[in-house]
């Protein structure tokens, strides 16, 4: 048991061959959340039709722990309690492939071979809509409704989306603007010296 626990730890500090090549490509960010978003609101869709009382449990616990990270400001804790969340409605799927290829991904998260995580915690509201977001996902699958619990984990993975997008628009503008700065002083300093 311990050799699977340590294996499975040196696992998530190790990046594969793929997760390097994905991470030096930032464009395969919206490549993974088209995948996910499609991934995310079938397995809650399917979770809310066929999770059994002990998944539900599971569920129930780790929306919990979602709900008390944020509350305790502490990113560390909000990331591994949303990882848990996922993945604990990826299990009540009943799809093994599903969940274990998601289990991969959010390894790969975890590294931030997608996007830096942090970019989404720096920015004002943030962190009450992404748990108004995993309510809402999280009241549909106790519902049993899968409709609506699809469309929860729809809408989450486009937020983020679309938050990322913003992010990388505020960023390419910030390097614009500075080396615009930058050659506007070299225009000054010939100035001077003429």
């Amino acid at each position: 048991m311990t050799e699977a626990i340590s294996s499975h730890h040196n696992e998530e500090n190790q990046q594969s061959p793929l997760a390097g090549l994905l991470k030096s490509h930032p464009e395969t960010a919206f490549d993974y959340l088209e995948f996910r978003f499609i991934a995310a609101g079938m397995s809650a869709q399917m979770a809310a039709e066929r999770a059994s009382e002990k998944e539900r449990a599971r569920i129930t616990r780790a929306f919990e722990t979602v709900v008390a990270a944020s509350e305790m400001l502490d990113t560390s804790a909000e990331y591994e309690a949303d990882r848990e969340f996922h993945l604990s409605i990826y299990a009540a799927s009943h799809n093994a492939v599903m969940e274990h290829v998601m289990r991969n991904v959010f390894v790969m998260l975890h590294q931030d071979v997608f996007y830096d995580r942090r970019q989404f915690h720096g920015r004002a509201g943030v962190r009450e809509l992404l748990l108004r977001q995993h309510k809402a996902i999280y009241d549909a699958v106790m519902a049993r409704e899968p409709e609506r619990a699809r469309r929860a984990a729809e809408n989450h993975v486009l937020y983020i989306r679309d938050t990322l997008q913003e992010s990388r628009v505020a960023e390419q503008r910030a390097a614009v603007a500075l080396r615009r700065s930058g050659r506007a002083s070299l225009v000054q300093m010939n100035d001077v010296e003429t």
